[in-house]
C-alpha cells in the first residue's frame, strides 16, 4: 500500500509504532496457521534455532531471538513441559544448554507445514520479492544493532 507523505502525521510518523504494528500483524499471521500444530511463531522459532543449534546456551538464544533471558526461560517453559525441548547445566557457571528431543523433532516436522503456509500467504499479500527484500532488509538491520 502506498502512502502520500504528505497525509503522514502524529502516530505515524514513528517507525517504532509502525515497525511494531508490522510485527503484530505477522505475529497473527504466523499463530493462526501454527495454531494447527498447538504451537506459537515464538515456540516454532525456539525449537527452528534449537534444532539448527543443538546444545545451544539459554544466552545464546536469547541473543539469537533477541529475547530478554527471563522473558525467554518463560517462553521454553510450555516447551520443555510438553517434552519438546531438553536442558542440561553445564560448566562451573551452570549454564543451561538446550536441545530437541525426539519429540520436539516430531513437533517441528508437523509445524513446518503449517509454517510454510504462513510464509506463502505473506508472499501473496505482498509478493514474493517483495517478501524476501523485506526480511533481508529486516535481518540486515538487525545484524547492524
Amino acid at each position: 500500500m502506498m502512502v502520500d507523505m504528505k497525509t503522514l502525521h502524529g502516530s505515524n510518523l514513528c517507525h517504532c509504532l509502525a515497525a511494531r504494528r508490522h510485527a503484530r500483524q505477522l505475529t497473527r499471521l504466523y499463530d493462526q496457521h501454527l495454531a494447527a500444530a498447538d504451537l506459537t511463531i515464538s515456540q516454532f522459532s525456539i525449537l527452528a534455532i534449537v534444532e539448527e543449534r543443538p546444545n545451544i546456551l539459554i544466552a545464546e538464544l536469547a541473543e539469537a531471538m533477541v529475547m530478554e533471558r527471563t522473558t525467554l526461560v518463560r517462553a521454553i517453559k510450555p516447551l520443555q513441559n510438553n517434552g519438546y525441548l531438553l536442558s542440561e547445566v553445564q560448566g562451573p557457571r551452570s549454564a543451561i544448554q538446550l536441545s530437541l528431543s525426539e519429540q520436539g523433532y516430531a513437533k517441528i516436522r508437523e509445524a513446518e507445514v503449517f509454517w510454510r503456509e504462513a510464509q506463502s500467504e505473506r508472499e501473496r499479500q505482498v509478493g514474493a520479492k517483495q517478501a524476501s527484500e523485506i526480511r533481508h532488509s529486516l535481518l540486515e538491520q538487525a545484524h547492524r544493532s
